[in-house]
């Protein structure tokens, strides 16, 4: 192998051990472009370095041959670029296979004219090899398809940069440094390569494209490095926080603002470039008092009112943002609008109101519906049902706790003769007067009970026989000297009364009814307005 040195190769050497190992670096990141940037510094690499070996060998058939191999560096370039460019611009709805299939036919045809050029000049018209300034260099000249693809190379070009420069337009001012640094080692090549292409007979061929690639793959790698590109990419951070429904809000260590997104900005109801770089306390001050809860170093959720027109409610998350070396750099403040579920919480409230009270008046609908299934509707004392009922569950308790229970059978002496003398409304009033004097002189635990027509019964527990006689008599006195007015005559009633007592006259509901039944008719046949016990009955009978 003839080799020379040259100033050239030097560089060209340099530039592409420069991008092959911007390449590696790209590769070890998982983001998306990630294997796209790699292939295209890997590219970049081959055109550089093959085009340093073309500079190097003197020998025609290697200066050839270098030519060929550096130009599948040259044709994938644009190729890579652009599919790098719509990865990172998340546009890769575009990368289907038959898109790629089209893509990848150009960049074919022209390797295969170009290898095969000495069978139609194509691409070139001439190669040949000449001595200048004690050197040998390579010497081309251009054919129509050499045209062909510099059109279809700086157009793959020209769509790539257009949609990295669109993507810095939708980023957020924290990304805007990856973006110049992405557009500057992109455009570096690109505008040195036109250069190149208008000056090529003065330079005598030398492209100096390849030669800015060593630059550029410094400032990938810088991007890659220092800046977080291929880490957090600038477009996901525009699809994926610009599109959010949730405000968002980035803060410095000084709890500056750094970064917004679009939904932040209508809830704070300003531009971006009026609030970067100002505290957010001075920001936050109009939704609240304080502050400084959330500028803490500590993790925080909670809710505010913001007070619009209409207001909003917004569920606030505060997180503090740490560098590797678990040094605060930074906070991420999240705002969701929640006032539709404020709204809906609101109204179920209400709802749930409602139906306590609707349920409170049904309830006591319920218990009026009871008072009423209980109650004897004209002198609203309890009911024959409910002395069955009730008489029942207290006989069993007393055979439980060992405790008597007496009863006393009441009834009005003549009551007919009241009904056909003044009335059947004279003899209502007449029932609802005894009825309030029974339920005024009942002990706490009795109960008093309409028992039918004009009969009465009072249920005693755990009284013997000689004191319901003596609350019997005073009963009766209180009833005798009851008078009811009734128009101009004061109606007056006497009272036959008759006692029962559990066990001792009666062990169940029915046997105890009819011994005091039995007792009340004996004070009848006495001469009425007496009081007689079921004993008293026994003992003359016996």
């Amino acid at each position: 192998m003839n080799v020379q040195y040259h100033p050239n190769a030097i560089y060209l050497f340099i530039s592409a051990l420069i991008t092959l190992i911007a390449s590696f670096i790209a590769w070890r990141r998982s983001a998306p472009g990630a294997f796209a940037l790699g292939l295209l510094l890997l590219s970049m690499a081959l055109w550089s370095g093959s085009y340093a070996a073309r500079w190097t060998d003197i020998s025609a058939e290697a200066k050839i041959f270098w030519f060929n191999v550096m130009y599948i560096g040259v044709i994938a370039v644009p190729a890579f670029f652009l599919i790098f460019a719509l990865k990172i611009t998340y546009n890769e709805s575009w990368l289907k296979p038959r898109n790629l299939f089209l893509l990848s036919i150009q960049p074919v045809v022209s390797l295969l004219l170009l290898w095969t050029n000495k069978f139609h000049h194509l691409y070139y018209l001439s190669i040949q090899v000449i001595e200048k300034d004690n050197l040998t260099l390579f010497d081309f000249v251009r054919g129509p398809w050499y045209f062909v693809n510099v059109a279809y190379s700086y157009a793959a070009i020209g769509i790539a940069l257009a949609l990295i420069f669109l993507g810095a337009l939708r980023s957020g001012p924290l990304f805007k440094n990856q973006y110049r640094l992405i557009l500057l080692g992109s455009i570096l090549p690109w505008v040195s390569n036109i250069y190149n292409e208008i000056n090529f007979t003065a330079l005598n061929g030398l492209d100096l494209a390849p030669i800015t690639f060593g630059v550029s793959g410094v400032i990938f790698a810088f991007a890659i490095l220092r800046t977080g590109f291929m880490d957090l990419i600038p477009v996901a951070r525009s699809h994926l926080i610009e599109n959010m429904q949730d405000g968002v809000l980035v803060l410095d260590s000084q709890n500056r603002i750094v970064d917004i997104n679009s939904a932040m900005e209508k809830f704070l109801g300003g531009e971006p470039a009026s609030l970067l770089g100002k505290n957010a306390s001075d920001i936050l001050s109009a939704w609240m008092d304080k502050t400084d809860p959330l500028l803490t170093g500590l993790e925080l959720q909670t809710e505010m009112r913001i007070p619009k027109d209409p207001s909003r409610y917004l569920d606030l998350r505060v997180s503090p943002l740490y560098d590797k070396d678990q040094r605060l750099n930074g906070r991420l403040i999240v705002f969701r609008d929640v006032t539709e579920r404020k709204d809906v919480e609101k109204k179920l409230r209400n709802a749930n109101y409602r139906l306590q009270t609707q349920l409170i008046e049904i309830g006591t609908l319920q218990s009026q519906l009871r008072e009423q299934a209980i109650r004897d509707p004209l002198t609203n004392l309890f009911n024959r049902r409910y002395l069955e009922e009730t008489l029942d569950r207290e006989l069993a308790r007393a055979a439980r706790e060992v405790y008597p229970v007496c009863i006393i059978m009441i009834d009005i002496d003549h009551f007919k003769q009241v009904n056909d003398t003044y009335g059947h409304e004279a003899g209502d009033l007449v029932l609802k007067a005894m009825a309030d004097v029974l339920a005024q002189q009942s002990r706490r635990g009795d109960f008093a009970c309409r028992f039918g027509g004009e009969e009465f019964v009072i249920v005693m527990p755990n009284i013997n026989t000689e004191m319901a006689r003596k609350r019997a008599q005073n009963l009766r006195e209180s009833l005798n000297s009851l008078r009811v007015p009734y128009g101009r005559y004061d109606l007056a009633a006497t009272f036959s009364m008759g006692i029962a007592s559990y066990p001792a006259n009666g062990d169940d509901r029915d046997v105890l009814l009819r011994a005091a039944d039995r007792a009340m008719y004996a004070a009848k046949d006495a001469g009425r307005d007496h009081i007689r016990s079921y004993d008293q009955l026994k003992a003359m009978e016996d």
